[in-house]
């Protein structure tokens, strides 16, 4: 990722303001960060992560605009919108499993994760399922789909478009774990350098402005609101705790079904 936001005749303001902080951020010096006060905020805590990157550039630029669309600018410190933003260069474990849950009850089945010219990797496993779930034999799917075995047991599938993809998918209750996954791993690949950014998908910016709001909001409750934001804080480590002798992936199941549950309640 770019270290810098090249933008040429900024359209408006927000484009100008968010050039040059992102600009200052990358000036600003590790000596300084010393600076910060003895409790530093939230927003301050997360740029001081081990090899912290600004999210920056065009895709930056817009999840901002998009972000003050939904917010009361009125009531809010633009500053800390500006820090939310370039703060998710790092993204926390439930911050991912909210990412993770949210796409389900966002995504608009427009069909272009499924026409992309690219193949997928279904393991075995899954095919099964999708073969339960049309009610055909393992090997029929197999040879409908054209699935190709690869070295590492899975099998390859071509999608252009998807097979399983006839206006609409055909097998979204068992679609693969690759299909569920998008386009919140794309994301996470993106903002560690190691992928293009999925700006094709429509909810890719929607899923990080949930997060830059959320995060603006706690900047600003730690401001005004110190205590209620450290009860939150105690709360946060005990439920952590609960989930201490689960490893990784099972702690991020469990909080993506846990969110889940509460997004669908909330419908």
């Amino acid at each position: 990722m770019s270290s810098d936001i090249r933008v040429t005749a900024p359209r408006n303001n927000e484009i100008r303001k968010l050039h040059h902080f992102q600009l200052d951020m990358f000036k600003t010096s590790s000596s300084a960060m010393h600076v910060m006060e003895e409790q530093p905020s939230p927003l301050q805590r997360l740029m001081q992560t081990e090899g912290f990157k600004p999210f920056s550039g065009p895709d930056a630029i817009r999840v901002y605009r998009k972000s003050i669309q939904r917010l009361n600018m009125e009531n809010m410190d633009e500053n800390d919108l500006l820090n939310a933003v370039s703060s998710l260069g790092v993204l926390l474990e439930t911050e991912i499993a909210l990412m993770y849950a949210l796409q389900d009850q966002i995504c608009t089945r427009c069909g272009k994760c499924c026409t992309v010219n690219k193949s997928m990797r279904v393991p075995k496993t899954e095919l099964k399922q999708i073969a339960e779930h049309v009610k055909t034999s393992y090997k029929k799917i197999k040879k409908q789909t054209r699935a190709r075995p690869r070295r590492d047991g899975t099998m390859r599938i071509k999608r252009s478009p998807c097979p399983f993809y006839d206006e609409e998918c055909t097998v979204y209750p068992a679609r693969p774990g690759e299909c569920r996954g998008y386009p919140a791993n794309m994301l996470l690949k993106s903002l560690g350098g190691k992928s293009e950014y999925p700006s094709d998908c429509e909810i890719s910016d929607d899923l990080l402005v949930e997060i830059a709001i959320k995060r603006a909001l706690e900047e600003k409750m730690h401001r005004e609101n110190p205590g209620l934001m450290k009860e939150l804080a105690e709360k946060k480590k005990r439920d952590l705790g609960r989930l201490g002798g689960m490893n990784q992936s099972q702690r991020l199941a469990y909080l993506v079904n846990r969110y889940q549950k509460t997004l669908n309640q909330g419908s």
